[in-house]
């Protein structure tokens, strides 16, 4: 089944929650487009992993508040949230009007077969699309936000695991550790599965207003190629197909050269290993607090923050310059390198 994405330009879209995944109705008639129920649930499982882990408080007080927050950081599938990140990129290029009208122009220029064929085997042929650096430069502020908490919770973990060795709980032995690393690895392999509340906040998180002034959120000018990463290209050659009708359920078994980049599925792959070395050797409750700052959050976030052409993981979250609005475009409803494993030091590091 295909759920349909709505674009609006005046008209009032109403979202409304079916069996797990949202459907967006409008008030009036307008034309739209639709993704597949496996893309829609990579981007919900993107934006629902980094929101809550986003949110994790450092203000630790006993073990029991150490697994809960284990159990969050760490609830994420690897090649999922790999997908998600393209997927969640998609949906907000697919608020760039220039670019819907690129592709369209491009599909009377061009066969619509041929051109979904070159987009499906080559995603990097999109930039042959007019409009296709603003698209990017949307998909890529939009990873951004979703980054940049996550690398801050990160690091107030981090640091966490040293602030609370005061506290005699926290040099405590971990309880039942061995289970406690296959129940982390059980999480790590699961699936994510919309709930019937995820869709309406995916389509407010990732078709968030632009920040016309450039600095961090949607917009800025990336026709020269700033924007431009294999993560957020593939974002837009996802979102074109979209547009031209190949991306529902139909088309999902061609779509994996478009929602996989390898050197980012590798850098997922990796912080998740590197989490499950660090747990496998931890002892007191501390030092899955630091386990858990480093690999399952700051390692995750740099993870993102690379495939969308950022910088290291931000230590403080960007200050908004712009009131917001609603997001022109469209509607979604519901619907590398890896980095070392790091060991704890005697003393914070950055």
């Amino acid at each position: 089944m295909k759920y349909p994405v709505l674009w609006a330009a005046s008209a009032l879209v109403a979202v409304t929650a079916i069996s797990g995944f949202a459907t967006a109705r409008q008030e009036r008639s307008a034309p739209g487009v639709s993704l597949a129920r496996d893309v829609v649930a990579a981007a919900s499982a993107f934006e629902t992993y980094t929101r809550g882990a986003g949110t994790i408080s450092a203000a630790f007080k006993n073990g029991g508040g150490v697994a809960q927050a284990l159990a969050t950081g760490a609830a994420y599938q690897a090649d999922q949230l790999d997908a998600g990140m393209v997927a969640y990129g998609a949906i907000a290029a697919l608020q760039e009007t220039a670019f819907i009208d690129g592709v369209r122009q491009a599909a009377r220029n061009t066969p619509p077969d041929v051109l979904i064929a070159r987009l499906t085997e080559n995603p990097e042929s999109v930039i042959e699309i007019d409009g296709v650096g603003a698209a990017a430069s949307r998909a890529q502020a939009a990873l951004l936000q979703r980054a940049t908490p996550l690398g801050v919770t990160g690091r107030a973990v981090k640091q966490s695991a040293y602030d609370i060795q005061h506290q005699d709980w926290s040099k405590d032995p971990i309880a039942d550790s061995a289970g406690r690393l296959a129940r982390v690895k059980a999480m790590s392999a699961a699936l994510f599965v919309p709930g019937d509340e995820d869709g309406g906040r995916l389509i407010l998180s990732a078709t968030a207003p632009r920040d016309d002034n450039g600095s961090p959120g949607f917009g800025g000018s990336a026709e020269g190629g700033a924007a431009f990463t294999p993560v957020t290209v593939r974002a837009a050659a996802l979102a074109a197909l979209a547009v031209l009708g190949a991306a529902g359920d139909d088309d999902v078994a061609r779509l994996d050269t478009v929602m996989h980049e390898k050197k980012s599925g590798f850098c997922m792959k990796m912080a998740k290993l590197n989490l499950y070395q660090c747990l496998a050797v931890a002892g007191p409750h501390y030092e899955d607090v630091f386990c858990l700052g480093q690999h399952a959050l700051i390692d995750t976030a740099q993870c993102v923050t690379d495939a969308a052409g950022g910088a290291r993981v931000p230590t403080a979250s960007p200050m908004m310059t712009a009131a917001p609005r609603r997001a022109p475009g469209l509607f979604i409803p519901v619907g590398g390198t890896g980095p070392e494993v790091a060991a704890m030091s005697p003393v914070p590091g950055n």
